[in-house]
């Protein structure tokens, strides 16, 4: 329980919900003893305390009801054994805990209190109400969080958004810390940013051990697929010339003592890229050296000869 609230349609609940068993009680008794009695009542007078029962004992379903609509569940069956001064006080405390019970004198405490109850376990990040403010329903007085699961909002480019379905593998790391947190895709939003002109994905991250905090900025990945024997190569490796990529890999025989240092020039289909890395799908095999770092003085020897011969 967060806090008690003093209001006047809570006691006008109970105090309508005491009146109805009440009246269900007189009238069930009544009927039951006019029943018993069997012919020796006329069958008019039996109709009409047995509507009398029936509307007493709709008037209690709705005084139920009313109550339930105000987060406090009642059924008169378990007040059945009940004395009336039991039941009034039951009703006086119903919905609070029993630490609050016990604080409290029966005979000075309003029926009027209600209780303001979280539906999530978590932490109070926020509240906006203190003790003896006037509220209604349209204010917030507290907010609950559950800092054990933790909402990552991921912003995607337009045209990569076909390639996701709910249920791929995230990855992220904040700005922070190397540590990666893994999570899955729960929600794709249908709409584009009008400014940046991405589409919002959400992730559901665990958080058990409390490392992640709100508003935290870092660097999300989505999965899309997993190769185990996948061929990598640096991004500086890879050339566009044009019309399709290429590496220069090295000649199997350039380590022997009389054999030319030279480079193979490799047309190849590249796949998946990151920050650092190119997958290379086709043209080259897996244990082949690339030239890296100096894979731009290659490309230049070559754009020269091509020119030369042009």
């Amino acid at each position: 329980m967060l806090a008690l609230v003093d209001a006047a349609e809570v006691g006008k609940a109970k105090g309508e919900f005491l009146q109805a068993i009440t009246q269900f009680r007189l009238r069930s008794k009544t009927y039951e003893r006019l029943r018993s009695a069997g012919s020796a009542i006329a069958d008019r007078e039996l109709r009409e305390v047995e509507a009398a029962f029936h509307e007493a004992e709709i008037r209690l379903l709705g005084a139920q009801q009313a109550l339930v609509n105000l987060g406090l569940p009642v059924d008169a069956e378990d007040v059945k054994e009940f004395t009336e001064k039991q039941i009034a006080t039951y009703v006086r405390f119903l919905g609070l805990p029993d630490d609050s019970r016990q604080s409290l004198d029966p005979k000075s405490t309003t029926a009027n209190l209600l209780p303001i109850k979280t539906p999530l376990d978590g932490v109070v990040v926020a509240r906006e109400v203190v003790a003896g403010e006037v509220v209604d329903t349209t204010k917030v007085l507290f907010m609950v969080a559950d800092p054990r699961q933790m909402w990552l909002t991921l912003s995607l480019r337009q045209e990569d958004t076909k390639k996701l379905v709910i249920g791929q593998t995230v990855r992220f790391r904040t700005d922070d810390t190397a540590e990666e947190v893994l999570g899955t895709v729960a929600w794709i939003s249908t709409d584009v940013d009008e400014k940046t002109r991405t589409v919002k994905v959400r992730s559901n991250l665990a958080n058990r051990e409390g490392r992640l905090r709100s508003g935290t900025f870092g660097l999300g990945q989505i999965v899309l697929r997993e190769e185990k024997n996948a061929i990598v190569v640096p991004n500086e490796a890879v050339h566009w010339e044009g019309d399709c990529f290429t590496v220069f890999v090295r000649d199997k025989n350039y380590l022997d003592q009389d054999a030319p240092k030279v480079f193979h020039v490799r047309k190849v289909r590249i796949g998946a890229k990151d920050a650092q890395n190119t997958e290379i799908i086709a043209g080259v095999l897996p244990g082949e050296l690339v030239a890296t770092k100096g894979s731009g003085s290659l490309r230049a020897e070559l754009l020269k000869n091509n020119l030369g011969e042009g």
